[in-house]
């Protein structure tokens, strides 16, 4: 219970259950509970459960058939930033969404009505690699379309893949290229990356955070929380964390078994950068990237917002461990950087011929600059 928004379900819930309810919670570090409980990771499952701790982050978790249901049979008892609690019998004598904490309610209301609010023809797929400053452009991307949805694993995808015509802008937290039998010719993938040693540092400072809860941790998360980075650098979860981005855009996660050498990897990813409705850029410019995406995708943009940063200060304590395997992350890293700097070099293009000096008109392939690159290579 170290957020205060688990807190806060847990505080207001237990008085109202029963030791005949069965709830059902994301996993996490919850107290326990008067009655039964049961928990999910990604794919929510209803079942027995006659009490649902429904993560807003993990709306896409649930079959949407079902979540109707559940929002029109069941009761809304509690709601606040994170989390929406319904039960299958009334606990409270007025539902909540008859009070002010209805705006708690409303991403679950908005998320069922998705369909009726678009405003695309075409959708927007955000590739959202953890720890490039994703978390900012997603909250800018979907306060400016209302309908969205946000897939945090490969398996929720395949277990409630969208409609194609429900949504304007949807999230991963995986390798894109699960979606080429979802996607039409004139939809955008949109993505950010960063120096790959920043990135793998910030996610160990991250997996150390004193706030964090390990029970909502993967495996790998927990192993660089726990271990010596050096020795969680020789484990398989620490190769593939230093080379996650090269893996998130070249690697193909419908067939794990088949592992790419590190130059097939890199190949793939600068291919499916120059695809024409791929746009990626260095998350250090995540401004002006958001400046091209709102030319290119007709919409204004607003300052970005600093969320889920690591603070210098956060770093201090690790500092010496970095030094110790700085060597190492650099050779393990090599071919991801090579990726990192070919986004860096394609998007100033990008942004080039997005902003041309004044007087300047430029008419030309947005993606001409990068196979100069690629015949370089």
């Amino acid at each position: 219970m170290k957020d205060r928004f688990w807190h806060a379900v847990s505080k207001a819930l237990r008085p109202l259950l029963s030791e005949t309810d069965v709830v059902l919670a994301p996993r996490g570090d919850w107290p326990p509970f008067p009655c039964a409980c049961a928990f999910y990771d990604d794919v929510i499952d209803i079942a027995e459960a006659t009490v649902l701790v429904l993560h807003k982050g993990r709306l896409a978790g649930i079959r949407k058939p079902d979540l109707r249901v559940i929002a029109s049979q069941w009761q809304w008892i509690f709601a606040n930033d994170v989390f929406v609690v319904l039960s299958r019998h009334g606990k409270i004598r007025r539902d909540i969404r008859f009070s002010l904490a209805f705006i708690h309610c409303w991403p679950v209301v908005r998320f069922l009505r998705s369909a009726s609010l678009r405003r695309r023809r075409s959708r927007i797929v955000y590739v959202h690699v953890p720890k490039t400053g994703g978390t900012s452009m997603w909250e800018a991307l979907k306060r400016r379309f209302p309908s969205h949805v946000y897939y945090p694993s490969m398996n929720t995808w395949l277990s409630n893949p969208p409609a194609s015509d429900e949504y304007d802008l949807i999230g991963l937290h995986f390798s894109p290229t699960i979606l080429s039998q979802y996607l039409s010719k004139d939809d955008w993938i949109v993505g950010m990356v960063r120096d790959p040693t920043e990135r793998l540092l910030s996610a160990v400072v991250h997996s150390r955070r004193a706030s964090e809860d390990p029970e909502t941790f993967t495996s790998s998360m927990r192993a660089m929380r726990e271990m010596d980075l050096v020795d969680y650098l020789l484990t398989e979860h620490g190769r593939h964390e230093a080379r996650l981005q090269l893996t998130t855009f070249g690697g193909n996660c419908l067939e794990p078994a088949n592992t790419p050498s590190d130059e097939e990897l890199l190949s793939a990813a600068v291919a499916f950068a120059q695809r024409e409705v791929v746009v990626l850029a260095p998350s250090e410019r995540s401004q002006a990237f958001s400046g091209v995406l709102a030319k290119r995708l007709s919409f204004r943009p607003k300052a970005l917002g600093r969320l889920n940063t690591n603070e210098a200060a956060m770093r201090a304590p690790h500092l010496s461990e970095f030094n110790r395997a700085a060597e190492i992350i650099n050779a393990m890293n090599a071919p991801e950087r090579e990726f990192y700097e070919f986004v860096c070099q394609s998007f100033g293009e990008l942004y080039a011929d997005a902003y041309p000096p004044r007087g300047v008109v430029r008419q030309r392939d947005w993606y001409a600059p990068l196979n100069s690159y690629v015949r370089a290579r």
